[in-house]
């Protein structure tokens, strides 16, 4: 037996697993991935009134795989996409997508970030939730809460095997000041890169500056916000 297990530390005790042991579709494990993810967002928008949602967690096995990145490898290797730099109009970004074989409305994402990438700017899905694994390297996951109301933009330690999960709405951008950034990205629903509702710049983009503090870089998504960016006055 094989298993996938996403766990969520936000006080309400998300934790599952995916076991793979359910016929010759199951074995797949990009439809393993598929089944795990709508399952996470699925319980994270039951409990959600119109406020969006911000969570963090972490892959905590992939006994198949062994690394979240191995996975991520093989699922290149087993179904090839193409991938195109320029993701969300920034060239330091590169991103390709595979579509489930069930024709399901989702679709899972490759994110490449390039080591320097600083310059995405701050955006919004207005039409999709998210949740994104980090599969190898390091950055910054930044968001607005309150709805993008608050004149603090949070910052977080992500690396390999951290989870984000946010619904629409949430205003936030990923930085890779260390070195590339690798993600696998859920999308629900998905959009073709160039339709009008994949994202859009956020009005509040040029409120804040980024400060990356190379003496903070020091905690993961997990158990720590640090305030890295701050608002002029």
């Amino acid at each position: 037996m094989s298993r996938l297990c996403l766990a969520f530390a936000d006080g309400q005790g998300i934790a599952f697993d995916v076991n793979e042991d359910d016929g010759e579709g199951g074995k797949d494990a990009l439809g393993v991935w598929f089944r795990m993810m709508r399952e996470a967002v699925g319980r994270a928008l039951k409990p959600t009134t119109d406020a969006g949602v911000v969570r963090f967690g972490r892959l905590t096995e992939a006994s198949k795989w062994g690394t979240a990145k191995a996975l991520h490898d093989r699922l290149l290797e087993l179904h090839p996409i193409r991938v195109d730099a320029g993701f969300e109009g920034n060239p330091g970004v590169e991103g390709g997508a595979w579509r489930p074989s069930d024709r399901g409305d989702d679709g899972l994402v490759h994110l490449r970030f390039a080591a320097g990438t600083e310059d995405l700017p701050l955006h919004v899905h207005e039409f999709s939730d998210r949740l994104l694994v980090v599969t190898s390297g390091i950055g910054l996951f930044h968001y607005l809460p309150h709805a993008g109301n608050s004149r603090e933009l949070r910052s977080i330690v992500v690396d390999a095997g951290d989870a984000v999960l946010f619904t629409r709405g949430v205003v936030h951008t990923f930085t890779a000041p260390l070195g590339d950034l690798t993600l696998l990205s859920h999308h629900a629903p998905f959009f073709e890169f160039d339709d009008a509702r994949q994202f859009a710049i956020s009005e509040r983009s040029r409120d804040f500056r980024f400060a990356w503090l190379p003496g903070r870089l020091v905690s993961t998504a997990q158990d720590t916000e640090t305030a890295l960016v701050t608002a002029p006055p």
